[in-house]
């Protein structure tokens, strides 16, 4: 063939081909941006839905916290005495005041926490701003709370009120208000009010707006009236009338979206249905805000066609004789494509499991089975599967072993966990989640199999052993419940990651079952006040052993409970170890300081609860040795005669300050110093314990009246025990007897 008409073969052939691919983009582009913009709708509105589906979850949390917290604080006998006492002296209401501000500081989202004395008329709040203290109704700045007090029987305890209110002369704070009082009382004669900052749920919760996008998003409830900010309408604005809002509140049991018109623009709104609150999740989002990447890209596209097929002809006419140079550039380059995908197709598998579990991206089951397929996967969507957990034990000293190879450790268990499964006939895939988890999905043919928990704990030991003797690492497991699909199965992945984190008290190469762990949270927890208050006086009088006791019951005891109240607890005993040191340190010159470091500040990351009780217990042994090294022989030996008299002489009425120094010929300032210097405790504080203690003793263990119990204790008479021992204990005599279990009679 002559040069010429080589030349006109590889034009036309070059030309052909422009055409070709100018064409096939046009038709191709237009055939997608026809249907793009459903797409993207759908997308969008998928998107917003989970958002708000989220906000709604984590409201949910904020008002079971908000709850625990305010019944706390109701049955704190520290506050209670700002609750129920008509006029607590100076010091009590400074513990008091203090011990609010402890609950305030201990979560951000708190504005404010008020105490109400129905008795004195007095408001006790707690606050960031200039507000702290106590003030009368007249003198409180909050207006409204002082109406709900006056009806608090139209408002449901424990549940949100949303209110505006203005403090000083200008500052408008936003809250939802959670009340606690006494529902049996005909008019409630204390409340305690936790006002959670209505700005913390819009940050925190994800409710903001798209950055720069003209979206809105805001709360509801089931009356239109707005629950939170929505650009400059306040809280409490009412959106009944707004047609899109009618639209909502008509599906009253549903999470959709619509396109509809929000003040003069055409817009996407996108809202959840009514939670355990009554509250709907909305989003308006303008529609030429979705369809700008559509238009734009429908303009480039044309701008591109047009000079492909310029530049496509321009060079047909200039490069028809190094047509194959190019194209055999372009083989090669495919081969080395090829080449790396091969070699990266692990990291890309990782990639897109990690994005599924996450729910960074979600497919359908069709869509999610083709997948897997790509990947060269046998486990099978619509087959039995469940989740399966490994963390990686004690996991700082991993990472300082093997450094920047952690991730081939990770890598290295994953076909462990693989290989051990596939030969107990389980079709499993691996995942490596970040940090020290790692995730398996596990799948079988036999649902019964899977279900089986003793032959799975039997393969997970299996695992355990395997990765131990390779690796030189332990790992703990958390497992799923079985579902019907896998992508129902991997909804679940954030109910075992909670679950996990009760390795807290199971320890190191643990097995968790996190359907069992999930049913703690249908328990009601009680936080052991009195327990606290033995803590107190253990590390008082420098009782290092016992403390160490009773602080190990308590933090184990939580154990049985959701994750949420050892977090709690163990929060509740940093603040009163904290306070127990500053009392010490006023009264007794020893300084000690409370080093817990930040494992108590991202409790999460806290592997086993030994990580913890190490830092307490060595605070308490190093009270205990400065507090014995404060006593001295002589003191100790004048507070033992002291004790001695208290125990002998309970009975007799006439027990006071006085005539033990009598009795001893001292004075009784003296005494009453010294006693108190020595032990942290009052003497009348102490005379008081010990018949209170006797009278519960014959409570238990005699059939005595009550009547001859109190003059038997040293009370003067019954209904002065009868008082003094319901505000010790809570109840009154006749009722403790009741609820305690008899022992032996005298």
């Amino acid at each position: 063939m002559k040069p010429s008409e080589n030349r006109n073969l590889y034009k036309n052939i070059l030309i052909s081909l422009v055409v070709s691919i100018v064409l096939t983009l046009l038709i191709s582009s237009t055939l997608l941006i026809m249907n793009f913009e459903s797409i993207a709708i759908r997308q969008v509105s998928r998107s917003d839905l989970n958002s708000l589906k989220q906000a709604s979850q984590e409201a949910a949390k904020m008002t079971d916290t908000a709850k625990t917290l305010s019944f706390q604080i109701y049955g704190d006998l520290t506050i209670s005495k700002l609750i129920f006492f008509p006029k607590p002296d100076i010091f009590d209401v400074t513990l008091a005041m203090q011990q609010l501000n402890n609950y305030r500081l201990s979560m951000p989202f708190i504005e404010s926490i008020y105490v109400y004395n129905a008795s004195s008329g007095m408001y006790y709040i707690s606050s960031d701003s200039f507000r702290n203290g106590s003030q009368t109704e007249k003198e409180l700045d909050d207006r409204g709370i002082v109406n709900i007090f006056q009806n608090i029987k139209e408002y449901r305890p424990y549940y949100p009120i949303p209110r505006t209110y203005t403090i000083g002369s200008s500052k408008q704070v936003s809250s939802y208000s959670y009340l606690s009082y006494d529902m049996l009382e005909k008019k409630p004669s204390a409340a305690v009010v936790v006002n959670i900052a209505e700005s913390w749920v819009n940050n925190d919760y994800g409710l903001l707006s798209r950055s720069g996008s003209g979206a809105k998003t805001f709360i509801i409830n089931e009356q239109g009236m707005l629950h939170s900010r929505s650009g400059s309408d306040p809280m409490l604005t009412d959106y009944s009338g707004k047609g899109y809002i009618r639209n909502i509140l008509d599906h009253r049991a549903a999470s959709d979206y619509f396109v509809d018109t929000v003040d003069g623009v055409k817009s996407l709104v996108s809202y959840t249905a009514p939670d355990s609150l009554g509250w709907r999740y909305v989003r308006t989002t303008p529609y030429s805000e979705i369809t700008r990447e559509i238009t734009s890209m429908r303009t480039k596209t044309i701008y591109f066609s047009v000079s492909v097929l310029l530049l496509g002809l321009l060079l047909s006419v200039v490069a028809t004789r190094r047509l194959y140079g190019p194209i055999d550039k372009v083989l090669k380059q495919l081969k080395t494509l090829e080449t790396e995908r091969r070699d990266h197709q692990h990291i890309v598998k990782q990639h897109f499991l990690s994005n599924i579990v996450l729910r960074r991206e979600v497919y359908s089951p069709q869509a999610l089975q083709d997948k897997l397929a790509q990947f060269g996967s046998s486990i099978r969507v619509d087959h039995h599967a469940r989740l399966v957990l490994l963390k990686l034990d004690r996991y700082k000293e991993c990472v300082d072993q093997y450094q920047d190879h952690i991730k081939l450790v990770k890598y290295a268990i994953i076909n462990i966990g693989t290989e051990i499964s596939a030969f107990a006939s389980f079709y499993a895939e691996g995942v490596d989640i970040g940090d020290e988890r790692v995730l398996l999905l596990l799948t079988g043919d036999d649902p019964q199999r899977i279900s089986d928990r003793e032959a799975l704990a039997s393969m997970l030991h299996s695992m355990q052993e395997a990765v131990r003797d390779h690796l030189k690492v332990s790992v703990s497991f958390t497992v799923s419940p079985v579902r019907p699909s896998v992508d129902q199965t991997i909804l679940l992945y954030n109910e075992v990651k909670e679950a996990s984190l009760h390795r807290l008290f199971y320890g190191y190469g643990c097995l968790l079952w996190s359907e069992d762990i999930m049913n703690l949270k249908q328990k009601d927890y009680a936080f052991p006040v009195h327990r606290e208050k033995q803590l107190v006086d253990c590390l008082m009088t420098g009782k290092s052993d016992e403390a160490k006791t009773i602080y190990s019951d308590m933090v184990r005891a939580t154990a049985e409970y959701p994750y949420s109240v050892v977090q709690l607890t163990i929060s509740h005993l940093t603040f009163t170890v904290i306070n127990v040191l500053n009392t010490i340190r006023k009264n007794n010159a020893i300084v000690i300081e409370a080093d817990f470091d930040s494992a108590l500040a991202s409790l999460n990351q806290v592997e086993v609860i030994e990580e913890i009780t190490t830092q307490f217990f060595g605070i308490f042994d190093r009270l205990s040795k400065q507090l014995e090294e404060r006593r001295s022989s002589k003191q100790d030996e004048l507070v033992k005669r002291i004790n001695e008299i208290i125990e002998r002489e309970y009975a007799n009425p006439n027990l006071c300050l006085n005539s033990i120094a009598d009795e001893l010929d001292m004075s009784p300032i003296y005494i009453s110093r010294l006693y108190k210097q020595m032990t942290f405790f009052a003497l009348t504080d102490v005379i008081q314990e010990v018949r209170m203690n006797k009278s519960k003793q014959l409570l238990l263990e005699s059939d005595y009246s009550v009547a001859d119990i109190a003059k038997q204790t040293g009370f003067t008479n019954s209904s002065y025990f009868y008082r003094m021992f319901k505000k010790s204990n809570g109840v009154t005599p006749n009722d403790f007897r009741k609820q305690a279990p008899r022992t032996e009679t005298i």
